[in-house]
This record gives C-alpha cells, structure tokens and sequence, in this order.
C-alpha cells in the first residue's frame, strides 16, 4: 500500500488516541504516527537496492520515482522485510513498549505506536502478499488484494480530511 494511505490511517489512530490522552504532546504523537505508521515502509530500500544498484537511501526523489516504476510487480515481488509480518509487528510492539514504557517516556505512546504499526501490517495484509511466516518460513504467502495496491487519489482525500480534523482539534 502506499505511504499516503499508511499516513491518513496513522493520522486516524492518533486522531482517535488524542481523545483518550490528551496530556501526550502533540509533537510527539505526530513524530510516533510518522515513524510507527509512515516511514517502517523504508524497509522496502532492501528490495529497490538490488533492482536498482544506483538508488541512495537519502535520494528521497529517485526513491519515490522508483516506488511508482515497481507498483506494476506487486504480484512478483514482496518488497517488504519480515519486520512488517506478524512476527514483526511483535517485534516492533515490544521495542515500543521498552522504548516507551520501560523507560516511562509518556508510556501511553507506546499504544499509539503499536496500534500505528499494526495498523500498517493490516492494511500491507489487505493490498498485497504477506509472507505471514517470516522470517521463519519465506515459502507460505498470503494475497488477499481486498484493497488495491494504490489508493492515492482516496488515501490523499482521507488523509487532508484527517491533517484538518488534526489542525481544528489543535487549535480548538
């Protein structure tokens, strides 16, 4: 799925976790909703690294323009790590919980960034292959493809009726 949608659905979650928390500092929940929801899809480096040697992790340009040159694969190739399959989100799920909980930085946070990242698991598991072993056994996959593989004309809908919502609440 792309990013535009991983982010309306994080902004959603932290919308929602706002309500319920409202002492978290709104800079805080914004950094966890980008990190736990948006940017654990630069996993997908891995792959893009040995179809396209010349591609730089900081290039972020070529990286986006070779994003939309690979959508078409998404039936050949599973471009994510085992870090976004369920052993993964278990993984993550505890490095939340150490980082946030253990630690007693806002332990709250480390809800958001679960829910975040489980968030992200569910809707890769809705458009696409799912390696739902990995990294145990690589050779069981999963596609649904209940969702399509590229809403970004509906994610970018969402996600400017979710940064709105988000900027009223801030302000009111």
């Amino acid at each position: 799925m792309d990013s535009v949608t991983h982010g309306s659905v994080s902004v959603l979650i932290g919308l929602i976790f706002s309500v319920f928390y409202d002492e978290i500092p709104i800079w805080l929940l914004i950094l966890v909703m980008f990190v736990f929801g948006v940017l654990v899809d630069y996993d997908h480096y891995f792959y893009y690294k040995k179809k396209f040697p010349e591609s730089r992790i900081w290039n972020l340009p070529k990286l986006i323009k070779i994003y939309f040159q690979t959508l078409d694969e998404r039936d050949e190739f599973i471009y994510h790590t085992w870090l976004q399959e369920p052993f993964g989100v278990l993984v993550v799920g505890g490095i939340s919980y150490l980082l946030f909980g253990v630690t007693n930085f806002y332990p709250p946070v480390a809800i958001l960034a679960s829910s975040c990242f489980a968030a992200h698991y569910l809707v890769d598991l809705l458009s696409g292959k799912m390696k739902p072993l990995a990294p145990f056994n690589n050779k069981i996959t999963i596609d649904l493809k209940i969702l399509p593989a590229n809403s970004f004309t509906a994610a970018s809908i969402s996600l400017i009726a979710f940064l709105v919502g988000l900027l009223v609440y801030i302000l009111i």
